[in-house]
């Protein structure tokens, strides 16, 4: 009944992919033509890291793996964090429709692209709980959910971990990051995050989920945050990360 409705609704409103315009099968490709989920595997995140933060770096033949510039610095206070592929492309825009066009069901691609992620840096008996970065209030209400809190269930179900939403919430409203330069953006989320539940997180270890991670200071922020009240440790895991 799901694929003759599929097929009715595609007779009248066709579905076009959300990165290059081609015909897609409404309920079988959540929005995206072959072609371009094709490329989106593509954009994954391979060769060196950083290992701490998570970033690639060109290295050379006998070289060993070793911190970034900016984390050989300055350590940051997650013990670790790691994303699907480069935020680009069609990576980009499937992100975006998830964030920005309502389109949820695309959490049932990215969720397991998480999932395949985390399980190449992490067991999932080395993680007591997955927390999503929280919205503030308002800008839940206007944009109706949470997709980072989507993208935790997703790969809660994948993986058998709990999810506590309701752990870390965003105490004060922010500027969208879009657009600021990275000290702006530093300021912009400093001190923006509490940890409603603090017998809840103490001494727990923590998976932080993001859909993007650009200069780090949003999940700086949350990981302080959780650390601040008592978590033993912080790893971070999102979709795509700025390269």
């Amino acid at each position: 009944m799901r694929r003759i409705a599929d097929g009715v609704l595609n007779l009248f409103y066709p579905e076009t992919c959300i990165a290059c315009g081609m015909p897609v099968a409404r309920m079988q490709d959540c929005g995206i033509c072959g072609a371009c989920w094709e490329r989106t595997i593509q954009l994954r995140i391979a060769g060196n890291i950083c290992p701490s933060c998570g970033l690639p770096y060109q290295s050379f033949e006998g070289q060993s793996v070793h911190l970034c510039g900016k984390c050989s610095i300055a350590l940051p206070p997650y013990s670790g964090a790691r994303a699907f592929g480069s935020y680009d492309f069609e990576l980009s825009r499937i992100i975006q429709a998830l964030k920005f066009d309502g389109r949820r069901n695309l959490v049932r691609l990215l969720g397991p692209l998480l999932a395949s992620t985390f399980l190449e840096n992490w067991l999932p008996s080395e993680m007591d709980a997955i927390v999503p970065i929280p919205l503030h209030r308002s800008r839940k209400q206007d944009r109706g959910y949470n997709q980072a809190a989507l993208l935790a269930r997703s790969l809660a179900r994948l993986l058998g971990l709990p999810v506590w939403e309701g752990a870390l919430v965003r105490s004060r409203s922010t500027l969208p990051q879009v657009g600021l330069s990275d000290a702006e953006r530093v300021v912009n989320v400093k001190h923006a995050f509490c940890c409603s539940k603090p017998d809840l997180v103490r001494d727990q270890r923590i998976l932080l989920v993001d859909d993007v991670m650009t200069t780090g200071s949003t999940v700086t922020s949350a990981c302080e945050a959780l650390l601040k009240t008592g978590a033993a440790r912080v790893s971070v895991l999102t979709v795509a990360r700025a390269v």
